[in-house]
């Protein structure tokens, strides 16, 4: 999880509404794509694990996560841009899944973010490091939102 530099807000300003700020903005895991671009790379020279290999390396790139003081922002793509948002009052509640080996290894897991409604929505974050930190600054954001309203 990274806090944002001004480059980075810069770049995602044009996602955000009048006078939201961004909270925290991240990607898949730096730890995954080098473990995976090492395993993979080998491999897709004889063009067994090239399928792989670019899937990797299109995950890494296309896939980014911004949690503004108002909403969670899914960015998915690099020429056609994909835009998933959900309001933290929205957001019924959250699951979290570190398999094993993923988490002792690779050091990823992926969360699940459900959405009520009259069409409940789920949003995954998938290979993100450190899935239970990413979970609980979530929760946090979504009870500074809530105290918010009911002070208003």
């Amino acid at each position: 999880m990274v806090t944002p530099t001004e480059k980075q807000k810069a770049k995602h300003r044009r996602y955000l509404a009048a006078g939201e700020n961004i909270m925290a903005i991240f990607g898949v895991s730096d730890r995954y794509y080098f473990l995976m671009m090492l395993l993979t790379f080998p491999l897709s020279v004889f063009l067994i694990g090239l399928p792989y290999f670019l899937k990797v390396v299109h995950l890494k790139h296309t896939k980014t996560y911004i949690f503004t003081d108002r909403r969670v922002l899914i960015i998915d793509g690099m020429f056609s841009i994909k835009l998933t948002s959900a309001p933290y009052d929205k957001i019924s509640h959250i699951t979290v899944r570190e398999d094993f080996f993923k988490n002792l290894i690779l050091g990823v897991g992926d969360i699940t973010i459900h959405t009520a409604g009259p069409t409940p929505v789920e949003i995954d974050i998938v290979k993100v490091g450190h899935p239970m930190q990413v979970k609980n600054l979530l929760e946090e954001l979504m009870f500074k939102e809530k105290k918010e309203v009911f002070h208003v």
